[in-house]
């Protein structure tokens, strides 16, 4: 009985450890969720990009006159960035990738084909 119980604690500590970041005991953030108000240098983008709605490891865009659109998944990329792909929306090659500030805010970048094209930034 008492191999039975060592066995299942080791596993128990394997899976805890692997769902705690691979063995360093600290998790990765967590993807956003809710809506974010929008920032950018992209000229006059704050006209019309105005932030992103994040639910369940999805994202739409948020633009003016209440329109959404630009949809993508969310994943982590291993160093607590937030990363975005837009290949649902038959845009694979437009990518977003997100940091998150000690203020609750966001900070990213928009890459297009592996190039960062832009910035943008995300406050409740």
């Amino acid at each position: 009985m008492r191999t039975i119980t060592r066995g299942i604690v080791t596993a128990g500590t394997m899976i805890g450890a692997v769902f705690a970041g691979a063995g360093t005991g600290v998790a990765e953030p967590a993807v956003p969720s809710g809506t974010y108000q929008g920032t950018t240098t992209a000229p006059a983008g704050e006209l019309i990009w105005k932030g992103k709605t994040f639910q369940g490891g999805t994202v739409v865009n948020n633009f003016a006159f209440g329109l959404t659109g630009l949809a993508g998944t969310t994943s982590q990329d291993g160093n607590g960035n937030t990363v975005i792909d837009y290949s649902p929306s038959g845009l694979g090659f437009l990518t977003d990738r997100m940091s998150p500030n000690a203020d609750g805010t966001y900070t990213g970048a928009v890459y297009v084909g592996g190039n960062q094209v832009g910035s943008f930034g995300l406050a409740r």
